[in-house]
């Protein structure tokens, strides 16, 4: 990517085939370049690499000693990360510490595509995660490739991955797969296979098999793809994927041999888009061995574009226990939705409306509305607003209002929440949010609520405070520290606390510690999602927990820095680090309160991959300057989350600068 292949007619030595240089990508990937550099300085002339302009009359900034220290331009470019961890599991009654280890490496190829390993294991159980990936590596004929091997989400055909109405779960898998595309010619092609199971948390990121074993394939042609012209992009687009599980359950350890099912669904869809309008159909039929015959589904989805407003209509129809291979699905339900929403540089509205019906006749009619609205007044104030009413399997409604505004002190918010659920259940918040205003490097933030909850299940109504505090700061250059605290304190004599401390200590340019404790009382409450097609996902609400984890982190970068990621010969890099976090509130801005989003796959222009640690972090170390996209898939979300604005981030790369983000999912109201 961004070099030249070798030039023809000259020889790969000292060693030649597919075979060798695969071997020569896996040395440079776990850090021996040395038998890696002879082979690359054979196979392609060097690079000049990135050369800082000087300004005239400028006094040069002081050059610091990691920054002095050699680094090795020879090679491929390259990135390895060592991790030696030490730690408890959440929510293991035992508290036994445990040892772990993790790496994470990359290495990028002018032949081969880019290929990464992602990895986990803590000894004493036995248990850990590996990802190895290859991306878009270049096959004869356009053909690029994809292939991913350990715990991997299955690949689907683009178009199904679109935002849809209906939401179409994804597995977690300990298995291989493999991806192709040839663009020119509208195609691409996936299959999958591997045994099911869920990740757990560090101090390895174990992957813990669950019953079954689950096989995919799928494939999807865009009919024009082979048009130069500016519409190539419109027209017609078809694609099938198919999921076959076997021997699965709903039970962790089933008991008798019905808990053990055999099930199997695929999915056909038609899209068309064209200038300014998007229409795309969907049709599932899906067997299992626990369900007598087949079940059906059906969903069309359309939108136009009406300058600043975008709307849609769209229909349903889903039979009753239709689910996508045993996995959890919307159903019993038939409806047809209309949407709109208008978005200026002052204001933004949304609004949608579902006319529902059950398909057995076990639910009367009904509806669904829910919209939202936020106007910026001017630079120093906006307001929002939301309601959602569902009336169908009961009734239950929400609302909330927010003012945020500048001031001296920072960026502060005042929320106010209203909820009446299913069986009687009320809610009542009001909530301060302040984004206090701190030095450079620095980031403070405290929220404040006040409210009441009526009595759900075995818990009494109460009233009830609360208060939380979110800090991060740097002791150095290189130290910092960083904190969450929340309480909540009832009227019932219930309380629920959580804290969540960090501290980093980077020793030299390789070298780095990490420290995090997390303590937690109480039982949360856990609500519903109003929306009648949110899949239902069973919930274990936690009681108290305490864990802990240090990590002794080695990093090592080399290879021709004129190559970062997505980069071309000459370009400078910079760094990309941020946090997927639960947006609770729906206000866009991570509050003090909301927690991020584990072991999430967050993808770096399409081609990189990497995974949020237990805190819902993740890092790109060296990525090329200029625009670049980050996307957060559906498919590796908990049920009922889900991305928001198509889970796409961009962002602006400049050399020598690390960006921070904050990509918030939300849960369907």
């Amino acid at each position: 990517m961004g070099q030249e292949p070798p030039a023809a007619g000259r020889e790969l030595r000292p060693m030649t085939g597919a075979a060798a240089r695969s071997a020569h990508c896996l040395l440079a990937l776990l850090g021996f370049s040395a038998p890696l550099t002879a082979w690359t300085q054979a196979a392609a002339p060097p690079a000049s690499g990135y050369v800082d302009r000087v300004i005239e009359n400028l006094p040069p900034e002081p050059i610091e000693a990691d920054d002095a220290a050699e680094y090795n331009r020879e090679g491929w470019p390259r990135f390895l990360r060592l991790e030696t961890r030490l730690g408890t599991q959440p929510f293991d009654a035992t508290n036994r510490a445990r040892i772990g280890y993790g790496i994470y490496g990359l290495l990028e190829t002018p032949n081969h595509g880019t290929l990464s390993i992602d990895g986990t294991y803590a000894p004493s159980d036995s248990s850990g995660a590996v990802t190895l990936r290859q991306r878009a590596m270049p096959l004869a004929g356009g053909w690029l490739a994809n292939h991913e091997l350990g715990v991997i989400n299955p690949p689907a055909p683009s178009i199904t991955r679109l935002p849809t109405r209906i939401f179409v779960p994804s597995a977690i898998v300990q298995g291989i797969s493999g991806e192709w595309e040839n663009t020119g010619k509208g195609l691409q092609l996936q299959a999958s296979t591997g045994e099911a199971g869920r990740l757990d948390f560090l101090p390895a990121s174990g992957f813990r098999k669950i019953p079954g074993q689950r096989s995919t394939f799928g494939g999807q042609w865009r009919l024009n793809a082979s048009d130069p012209s500016p519409l190539a992009n419109q027209g017609w687009t078809v694609a099938v994927q198919h999921e076959d599980a076997r021997g699965v359950s709903n039970l962790d350890v089933p008991t008798q041999a019905s808990d053990l099912i055999d099930a199997n669904s695929t999915l056909f869809a038609l899209r068309h888009e064209g200038a300014e309008h998007r229409i795309q159909g969907q049709f599932l039929n899906t067997q299992a061995s626990n369900v007598p015959g087949g079940r059906q589904g059906f969903w069309v989805d359309g939108e136009w574009d009406d300058g600043p407003r975008k709307h849609g209509l769209g229909a349903y129809r889903l039979e009753p226990d239709l689910s996508w291979a045993q996995q959890p699905l919307a159903n019993d339900i038939v409806g047809a939705y209309a949407r709109s929403s208008w978005r200026t540089r002052q204001w933004s509205a949304e609004g949608s409306l579902d006319w529902l019906d059950s398909v057995s006749g076990r639910n009367a009619s009904g509806y669904f509305a829910t919209g939202s609205a936020r106007w910026r007044l001017n630079r120093d104030h906006s307001f929002g607003a939301g309601a959602t009413v569902r009336q169908f399997n009961g009734s239950a409604w929400s609302t909330y209002g927010d003012w945020r505004f500048q001031n001296g002190f920072g960026t502060s918010g005042l929320h106010l929440e209203l909820t009446q659920g299913d069986s009687d259940y009320d809610s009542r918040r009001l909530t301060w949010d302040q984004d206090w205003l701190v030095p450079q490097g620095w980031s403070f933030a405290t929220s404040l609520g006040l409210g009441r909850n009526g009595a759900l299940f075995d818990q009494p109504a109460e009233s009830l405070w609360s208060a939380a505090m979110s800090l991060s700061m740097p002791l150095s250059g290189r130290a910092g520290l960083r904190g969450n605290l929340t309480t909540e304190r009832g009227s019932s004599g219930q309380s629920r606390h959580s804290m969540n401390l960090g501290a980093d200590w980077r020793i030299d340019r390789h070298w780095s510690v990490e420290a995090n404790y997390n303590r937690s009382t109480g039982r949360n409450r856990f609500v519903t999602s109003l929306d009648p097609l949110a899949p239902f996902a069973p919930v274990v609400v936690p009681l108290s927990d305490r864990s802990f984890f240090a990590v002794l982190r080695y990093e090592l970068e080399a290879g021709t820095r004129n190559v970062p990621l997505g980069g071309r010969p000459s370009d400078g890099g910079g760094r990309i680090e941020g946090t997927v976090y639960f947006d609770a509130n729906r206000s866009g801005t991570q509050e003090a309160s909301e927690t991020g989003v584990p072991n999430v796959t967050v993808f770096l222009d399409n081609r990189y991959a990497v995974r949020t640690d237990s805190q819902g972090r993740f890092e790109f170390p060296f990525v090329a300057a200029g625009p670049r996209m980050l996307s957060v898939r559906n498919e590796t979300l908990p049920l009922p989350w889900a991305v928001v604005d198509q889970g796409q981030v961009k962002v602006d790369v400049r050399i020598r600068e690390s960006i921070g983000l904050s990509i918030p999912v939300q849960r369907s109201e």
